[in-house]
Parts: structure tokens; C-alpha cells; sequence
């Protein structure tokens, strides 16, 4: 991790009001477990859709990340099933569907920890272009 990525929300470890997320990779599926806290929920004893949509965006663009490809997210699209409870770990994962040139096609889902699928999200992730 350089050392921009040290004040990122959703990663950095320096960052004092971040995430401070970790990352797996697990035979192509990209993962992080997160527990909520008081300060993030939105309406009460629930998470703020916005944390869980900053979460699902950073295991999908990180995917492409740790393949050794500085990108961003082009575009998200998040669908929402279910309130995730504060203080409840809630497992991350995100998968390549396709790849395109620099386009990323990710899949991620949010999983309560008795396997309910919470969130959805797609997302495109695009590969920046190297300077000239």
C-alpha cells in the first residue's frame, strides 16, 4: 500500500475516522468481513446505505487493484434487500464477471453472517491509462 492509500475511507490505516478494511483474495473472489458500529448506522441499529455501498464499491475496485491495475470505478449500481444490523459482522465479497480492454465488469454481494444476502452491486471498473 502506498502511501495514498494510507488516508482512503474505506482502506486506510492511518485514516482515523476510515473503515480500515482488510482484503482477502479467495480463489478469485475478492473479500472483507466488516461489523458495523453505532457511528455508522443511518436509521437506527441499521447501517447507512451510503457505508455499505462505500464498502461494496472498495472490494469490487480493489479486485482489479491487486491484480496490479491502478483503476476506478466507473460506475456502481447498488440494490438493497435487507437492513444490515450494526454489530454484526457482515462478509464483502466481489468476483470478475468480464473483462473487456480496460473495463472490469465486477459482481459484489453484502452476507449477514447467517448467509442472507443483504446488498447487491455491480459495478464497472476502468483501468486508468498510463501517462504518455
Amino acid at each position: 500500500m502506498d502511501q495514498m492509500d494510507n488516508m482512503c475511507f474505506a482502506c486506510g490505516k492511518k485514516n482515523p475516522i476510515g473503515l480500515k478494511l482488510e482484503f482477502i483474495d479467495n480463489h478469485g473472489e475478492y473479500t472483507t468481513v466488516f461489523t458495523p458500529k453505532e457511528e455508522h448506522q443511518g436509521y437506527p441499529g441499521i447501517i447507512h446505505g451510503g457505508i455499505t455501498a462505500t464498502i461494496l464499491d472498495e472490494v469490487t475496485a480493489r479486485y482489479v487493484l491487486s491484480q496490479g491495475i491502478l483503476a476506478f470505478t466507473a460506475s456502481l449500481n447498488v440494490r438493497y434487500r435487507k437492513g444490515i444490523p450494526i454489530g454484526r459482522p457482515v462478509t464483502f465479497k466481489s468476483r470478475l464477471v468480464r473483462q473487456k480492454g480496460r473495463l472490469y465488469e465486477m459482481e459484489a454481494q453484502a452476507i449477514l453472517d447467517d448467509g442472507t444476502v443483504a446488498a447487491e452491486a455491480s459495478a464497472k471498473v476502468m483501468e486508468a491509462k498510463k501517462p504518455s
